[in-house]
């Protein structure tokens, strides 16, 4: 006996706080970080060239090597302790930052239900109801115990994997989507 072909699957769920702190991790991950890497290493490095030059005017201001030496030193150091007080200053920054889109996102802990069929995913909260058909998203991913319908690079739909009652439901969810997002894509692509 074969199993019936699913042309609609609705789960109900609620986002707990660990639910959307993976989320933010995996959206953090997916987010282009060469361009800030190399700002930061540049930054790091220009330290040097920054430390040098107040070394210079210390000698030259003081007459004194040691003391343009202590000058560069304290120099760099300080530059250095900057760079760290920046890292720190991110992070904060970034913490704020989810704790206003939870603040500002309605209900972000009730209950949701997810409603995927042929034509796209609805997502129908308590007051509200989005609707996206299949062609909106760019990607499907599974990450950290998470299904994301990604729309764009920085905002997904977001599902807890642990909503499914086995792995089997799970997998036949993620089979689905697969399947729905292939069509659109061979769809658009199609002339």
């Amino acid at each position: 006996m074969s199993d019936a072909i699913v042309d609609r699957i609705a789960v109900t769920f609620s986002m707990r706080a660990d639910d959307y702190a993976r989320y933010f991790a995996v959206v953090n991950r997916h987010q282009p970080r060469r361009g800030n890497f190399i700002a930061f290493l540049a930054a790091f490095v220009a330290a040097i060239p920054v430390a040098l030059a107040f070394r210079a005017i210390g000698t030259y201001l003081s007459g004194a090597t040691a003391t343009g030496d202590l000058v560069g030193r304290a120099s760099l150091f300080a530059f250095l302790l900057g760079g760290c007080a920046m890292l720190v200053a991110g992070y904060v920054v970034r913490r704020i930052a989810m704790n206003r889109y939870l603040a500002g996102t309605l209900n972000v802990f009730e209950a949701k239900t997810a409603v995927f069929d042929a034509t796209g995913v609805t997502l129908t909260g308590k007051i509200s109801e989005a609707r996206w058909r299949w062609a909106a998203f760019s990607r499907f991913t599974c990450e950290n115990d998470l299904l994301l319908l990604w729309i764009g690079s920085s905002s997904a739909v977001t599902i807890p994997g642990s909503i499914f009652e086995n792995q089997r439901a799970s997998e036949a969810a993620v089979a689905f989507v697969r399947a729905r997002l292939a069509e659109a894509t061979s769809k658009s692509t199609s002339p």
